[in-house]
């Protein structure tokens, strides 16, 4: 029984080196690598708002880190969706899951990790939707980026897939965040 424990732990070693042959393991974000969805999501939100808070741009304290509701935060009478996303492992894209297009909010904060940098991009909430070809768009850098069904046939969930160059580093992300909502 050990022997079958041992070849298939040597099979899943050398999976893992294989995927895991350009990071380093000094990377400083790298254990976004072992988180699921859901938590990347929960990760991005709670930044954003401590963010706001440590920064002293003005937030509406709804007393929990993390909300599922139409949007995640209000600064003023903002109602700003986050959206967190991890590269992909082989290509510069980031996908940003569950944006519903008939939600009401005035910003999307969009925030994608990689193992050792932090991108952001601030875009206005407002979906436009084209009727002649049935799609979805949100604007991106003064381009319009299609919204695409996270499923076949599922009209509540969206996602929006950005290289790299479409964000920026987070280097200029305070002051962004205080020419926006610092009123």
């Amino acid at each position: 029984m050990e022997k079958i424990n041992k070849i298939m732990e040597e099979i899943i070693n050398k999976k893992h080196e294989e995927l895991n042959k350009e990071q380093k393991l000094d990377d400083r974000f790298i254990k976004i690598l072992n988180f699921e969805g859901n938590a990347i999501g929960q990760i991005g939100e709670i930044f954003v708002k401590q963010i706001f808070r440590e920064f002293n741009i003005p937030i509406k304290d709804i007393g929990k880190d993390i909300i599922h509701d139409e949007y995640d935060i209000m600064s003023g009478n903002y109602k700003i969706e986050i959206k967190t996303a991890r590269k992909g492992r082989k290509n510069n894209n980031f996908q940003f899951n569950g944006i519903n297009p008939v939600y009401n909010h005035d910003f999307i904060i969009l925030i994608g990790l990689t193992t050792n940098k932090i991108y952001y991009q601030i875009i206005d909430g407002k979906v436009s939707y084209n009727h002649k070809n049935r799609k979805s768009y949100l604007t991106v850098n003064n381009r319009k980026r299609q919204l695409v069904s996270m499923n076949p046939g599922n009209t509540v969930n969206y996602k929006l897939t950005l290289t790299v160059n479409a964000l920026k580093e987070i280097n200029t992300f305070v002051d962004d965040l205080k020419l926006l909502f610092n009123n």
